[in-house]
């Protein structure tokens, strides 16, 4: 894809696996700067990662999440200094983000596509992720 200099937009591609609030943040947080930087991003959430992402589990901080861990995110979200999932998510969400449902984790997770949250853009299988991340400049896996 072009942009307005003329130049290819760089893409990047997030495998979301990790369901801990920590993981799911930094995740969150580097899609949003790649996209505030120009880039396209697409992140293919699975197993953990999927889990955060039903209805109603964005902000839990979960036991997945670790006891000292937990502790911090509890001031920092209390305080202010450290934004909810939610927000993050729909930062992500305005700045372009395309965000995926790995369908056989949700078939071994017993997940339906109407538990997901609306954020969701859609169920996309392996092979299909990875010929979209063939072309990124960057690949994470959280």
């Amino acid at each position: 894809m072009a942009s307005e200099t003329g130049r290819e937009t760089q893409r990047a591609a997030i495998i979301l696996h990790g369901q801990g609030y920590d993981r799911v943040s930094y995740a969150l947080s580097l899609a949003s700067v790649a996209l505030a930087m120009g880039m396209e991003v697409h992140l293919l959430a699975t197993w953990g990662g999927l889990l955060r992402f039903r209805r109603g589990r964005l902000e839990d901080l979960g036991e997945e999440t670790g006891a000292e861990s937990r502790e911090g995110l509890r001031r920092g979200l209390a305080t202010g200094g450290i934004r909810p999932l939610g927000a993050q998510l729909a930062e992500a969400k305005t700045l372009g983000l395309r965000l995926y449902a790995c369908p056989s984790a949700m078939a071994n997770l017993n997940i339906a596509r109407n538990e997901l949250a609306p954020e969701v853009d859609q169920v996309m299988g392996l092979a299909s992720f990875l010929e979209l991340a063939r072309g990124a400049a960057m690949h994470w896996y959280i």
